[in-house]
């Protein structure tokens, strides 16, 4: 094979984009400058309100919309993810900034760049390790309480923008008793182009795309006519203030000057202070951003049968903040909204993002002047309408209603963002599902099982009427046996072969033991030599390979090694022939 031949064969590998262009075909370029353009009229002002809402200056949203979807084009996996700025993780920048910056401005800003370079770095080495499966431990119930929490702190911290009121940045129990105190300096102005925009945007949603399919409209036609609205009531609202001169005769606050350039790549954050004091909320704000991301990449690849790699999605997103942090804004991940348009819209390829961020750069570079009459009252209410849809409500039910324990997490973390802040939440979540997980493994299901008539099946006899040996007791156990449940596994055998005086033989049935720890293993071995000394011989069953690769070079393994069936039928025909040869030689089985 030649040389030429052979990079062709790796690049992909290396750069996922080479092999999603190859496998679309030049076909599937006019649906991804379609999708390209659809989502920079929605990035546009979005990625403005996300930077306001982090506590930083728009133009920091608009470069964060640039940069990184490059990065993550060349080396994402996911097709149609669009990764920028994200109304949590902007929460979470300005909760983390609050308290490090002390009311400096500078350090703000440095702050959010160094944020997006440690939480960058640190994807980047877990994905260098493939350690993907250590997100996991954000379970969905405390993930999707964090989001609907965040969601809310998130609507209760734009009420200021949205009337006019100057309230401090709090929790939202201290956020309403403010409003409720300072109701009394409600800005009528401000309240009216936020309402009005409120109003037009959410008009705009389900209504406006269910009245279009009503009079004819294909479906697409009307769903990128209703993407278009945010960018549409920009610009009307800008309008609107420029003519009516509303900061200087209402004293309306808007956006100001906005700087009109592309970011400029620099390393001059590596030599700013902040890294030690921010890495705890830096690599928080990684794993939300990070879980988020590739759960929505995962559901989008699903519909089209595509596969997303977990480990290179780590190392993708990881340089998609480095790429953020070299152009000096914020932390980036997947974004909703963004994704589902990408999708909807029918984007093939990434090439639709590297197109997005090729048209924000043009606004970046050319038209942001014509954004500083824009409202921060219109801004904050293009935020209220982008992450209402996050708090889920019916989700929660559902969960509650199949599983307390996990409604009771889903509840406690949400409750938690709320009272206690993004960070303390979050950690009391997980902290949560963890001892969640601990408390059920500790108390495995173990039955007693028996055969049903004429099968070769075992089923719980108290459940199924089954087939038992006098002589034999059979316990499966359903769950890896290890130090947290090791002493209930034991108590359970002791207390049913106390019950069961007549017992010669225990089976264990351990075809859902996947793992025995060395707690566990310890267990076993003592309860092989009481048993012995009783008078009671122990078997197994259905033992895996991996866990029986382990036990082979142990003191139990040896010992059993002769006693372990390949299925419990097998085991329960020898116990009864067994029996049979006995009697057959005069012996009381």
């Amino acid at each position: 094979m030649s040389g030429g031949a052979r990079a062709w064969q790796i690049l992909p590998r290396l750069l996922p984009l080479l092999g999603q262009l190859r496998a679309a075909g030049r076909s599937a370029w006019a649906d991804d400058l379609i999708a390209g353009i659809i989502m920079a009229v929605l990035l546009v002002p979005q990625s403005m309100a996300y930077a306001v809402l982090a506590g930083l200056p728009p133009e920091m949203g608009l470069y964060a919309s640039i940069t990184p979807p490059l990065a993550y084009a060349l080396f994402g996996t996911s097709r149609v993810l669009g990764v920028g700025p994200v109304a949590v993780l902007a929460l979470m920048v300005a909760s983390a900034l609050n308290d490090y910056s002390a009311g400096d401005r500078q350090l703000w800003l440095s702050g959010a760049v160094i944020l997006a370079a440690e939480g960058g770095l640190f994807l980047s080495l877990l994905g260098a390790f493939r350690l993907g499966v250590l997100v996991n431990f954000i379970s969905h119930p405390v993930l999707s309480g964090f989001t609907s929490g965040a969601a809310m702190l998130i609507i209760t911290s734009q009420i200021n923008h949205l009337l006019g009121i100057d309230l401090a940045r709090g929790d939202v129990f201290e956020t309403l008793q403010a409003l409720i105190s300072h109701f009394g300096e409600l800005h009528v102005p401000t309240l009216t182009f936020g309402l009005v925009a409120l109003i037009v945007l959410l008009a705009g949603r389900s209504p406006l795309r269910r009245l279009l399919q009503r009079v004819g409209m294909a479906a697409r036609s009307a769903m990128l006519i209703v993407r278009t609205i945010p960018l549409v009531v920009v610009i009307l609202a800008t309008l609107a203030a420029a003519l009516l001169n509303v900061e200087s005769t209402y004293g309306l606050a808007v956006v100001g000057t906005v700087p009109a350039r592309l970011p400029v790549p620099s390393l001059g954050f590596l030599s700013a202070p902040g890294w030690h004091a921010l890495l705890p909320s830096a690599v928080l704000i990684a794993l939300v951003g990070y879980v988020e991301s590739v759960s929505l990449a995962k559901v989008l690849a699903a519909r089209r049968r595509q596969k997303v790699d977990v480990n290179r999605e780590l190392i993708a997103l990881g340089l998609s903040n480095l790429a953020a942090a070299a152009a000096g804004t914020m932390p980036v991940a997947g974004g909703f909204s963004r994704s589902v348009v990408n999708f909807d819209v029918g984007a093939r390829t990434q090439l639709a993002g590297i197109i997005t961020a090729g048209l924000i750069g043009v606004v970046a570079l050319f038209f942001t002047g014509w954004f500083y009459y824009l409202p921060d009252a219109v801004l904050a209410a293009i935020i209220v309408v982008a992450v209402a849809q996050l708090i889920d409500v019916a989700g929660a039910r559902r969960v509650w209603a199949y599983d307390r324990a996990d409604g009771a997490a889903l509840a406690v973390t949400c409750v938690a963002v709320l009272g206690l802040g993004i960070e303390l939440g979050l950690l009391m979540g997980i902290v949560l599902s963890l001892a969640l997980y601990l408390w059920r493994t500790g108390h495995p299901h173990i039955v007693v099982v028996g055969r049903l008539p004429g099968t070769e099946h075992f089923r719980n006899v108290n459940r199924y009427v089954a087939q038992t040996n006098p002589r034999v007791l059979a316990v499966r156990i359903d769950e890896s046996i290890y130090f947290a449940n090791a002493a209930q596994v034991e108590d359970f055998i002791t207390r049913h072969l106390a019950a069961a005086p007549d017992t010669q033989e225990l089976l264990l049935v351990m075809a859902a033991v996947n793992y025995i720890d060395a707690s566990g293993l310890e267990m076993l071995e003592h309860l092989e030599e009481g048993l012995a000394y009783a008078g009671i011989v122990l078997y197994l069953a259905e033992v895996k390979g991996p866990v029986q690769d382990r036990l082979r070079h142990t003191r139990l393994g040896q010992r059993v090694a002769e006693r372990t069936y390949l299925t419990t039928g097998q085991a329960f025909d020898a116990f009864a022939n067994a029996g049979r040869s006995k009697r057959l030689n005069g012996v009381d089985p």
